[in-house]
């Protein structure tokens, strides 16, 4: 009983030793930084992808029906993958596990074509098998027959025929018991070694499916120029009834041309699901980089910055801009030019940021922040000392102190003043 376990804990046993859950790789990507856009969604992931001795939470992120890109996690370190060629190799496998469980849950909707790596599948070619080896002694009766009507015939070759078919078939049971094992390995415990390992299972059931059918044909035109020789005889009738009913072929093989068009279409779609994957890596792999900028350009505008902290006191790009460009302090910097600069730049940050032009959004931002610092080390203009009196205000003292002294002269000598613009002129003798 014990042992019925262990598959399970062996499976278990990988996960437990990563350092890092699941669902701390989501909180990673989708709460704890800003690379998603509002209403984006994403599929938390259920397995770890193995990559060159690594782990890696894969988490895929969709528009609708449609990939967007993915975000690896390491899942021993906790970080966010940004090795283009390992990311290459993880998306690799993670889109082409994507790409197989739509194209089964597809097939599960259609009622046209079924998945052929299945147990059900495993038992219709081994019946098959044995459908096809219980033909050869359907052939010695008829060979039998043949001769007790007189009519020479050699059915070796149509019975060396059944023995390789039948032989194929039971092949065939065993190959797809490997693919179904390859398909769920792959899918518990993705990695290329996986996938390799699952492209070539499911070829060789695909090319043994293909070439037991052209085995079957083969048959069946043999066995028709059998049965045209039986008609032309001079048999009785009665006979020829009974051995075409013998040379019948089973029910097996006759459902063997719709098998095979299963297969056939099962490996078209896979080879044009894999192959749109591999083409549309690098578009993946441009969107996770820019998701990154994304994420860079947000945390300059509005996350705690270590330089700004340092400088201004203040936790945010965004904060130290909104207190410098405050209506009231705005005028009181004495790098005015600065001023004028941050507005400038951080506007352009933040519009870059909104039109998702991410490389110039995060130039701008990092050019903001050199206008703040610079603002801050040039600082305010210098106060007037308490008390003290301004240039213009001590030339209108003195226009006022100069007049005052103006007036008060003429107070003082009124009489003076009065006396010599009221004295009348002296007389002139004009006879002196």
């Amino acid at each position: 009983m014990k042992l019925a376990f262990l598959p399970l804990f062996l499976l278990l046993l990988p996960a437990a030793s990563f350092a890092i859950t699941g669902n701390d790789a989501v909180n990673l990507v989708v709460n704890s930084n800003n690379f998603l856009y509002e209403a984006e969604t994403y599929t938390p992931p259920n397995v770890a992808i193995s990559y060159e001795d690594s782990g890696y939470w894969v988490i895929p992120l969709t528009a609708g029906s449609n990939i967007v890109t993915y975000f690896p996690v390491d899942a021993q370190s906790g970080e966010i993958s940004i090795s283009r060629g390992v990311n290459r190799g993880v998306f690799g496998v993670a889109d082409s596990l994507r790409e197989l469980q739509l194209l089964k849950a597809s097939i599960s909707g259609s009622s046209g074509v079924e998945w052929l790596f299945t147990q059900k599948y495993q038992s219709i070619f081994n019946d098959l098998s044995l459908q096809i080896g219980d033909e050869v002694f359907q052939l010695n009766t008829a060979e039998s027959t043949l001769k007790s009507s007189g009519i020479s015939a050699n059915l070796e070759p149509l019975k060396s025929k059944l023995r390789s078919m039948s032989s194929a078939s039971s092949s065939i049971s065993g190959k797809i018991a490997d693919a179904s094992q390859a398909e769920n390995s792959f899918a518990t415990s993705p990695s290329p070694e996986a996938l390799a390992t699952l492209n070539g299972s499911f070829s060789e059931v695909f090319g043994s499916i293909g070439g037991l059918y052209n085995a079957s044909l083969e048959y069946r035109s043999e066995l028709d120029k059998l049965k045209q020789e039986i008609s032309l005889s001079d048999m009785e009738a009665e006979k020829k009834a009974q051995l075409f009913s013998i040379l019948e072929i089973p029910s097996g093989m006759q459902a063997l041309r719709n098998y095979n068009i299963d297969a056939t279409q099962i490996k078209e779609s896979l080879d044009s699901s894999f192959k749109a994957s591999s083409l549309r890596l690098d578009s993946l792999l441009g969107e996770f980089e820019d998701r990154l900028l994304k994420n860079d350009v947000h945390k300059l505008l509005y996350g705690e910055n270590e330089k700004i902290r340092k400088e201004t006191g203040f936790i945010s790009l965004t904060e130290a801009k909104n207190s410098i460009l405050l209506k009231e302090n705005r005028a009181n910097w004495e790098d005015q030019q600065k001023v004028k600069e941050l507005e400038q730049d951080y506007s352009r940050a933040s519009s870059f940021y909104g039109e998702r032009d991410f490389e110039q959004a995060r130039k701008y931002a990092l050019e903001s922040i050199g206008d703040v610092v610079s603002v801050y080390k040039k600082g305010q203009k210098k106060a007037l000392p308490q008390g003290g009196v301004s240039q213009d205000l001590l030339f209108k003292a003195a226009g006022v102190l100069i007049l005052l002294l103006a007036l008060l002269y003429v107070f003082n000598n009124r009489g003076k003043l009065k006396g010599m613009v009221l004295k009348e002129p002296e007389e002139v003798d004009l006879y002196a």
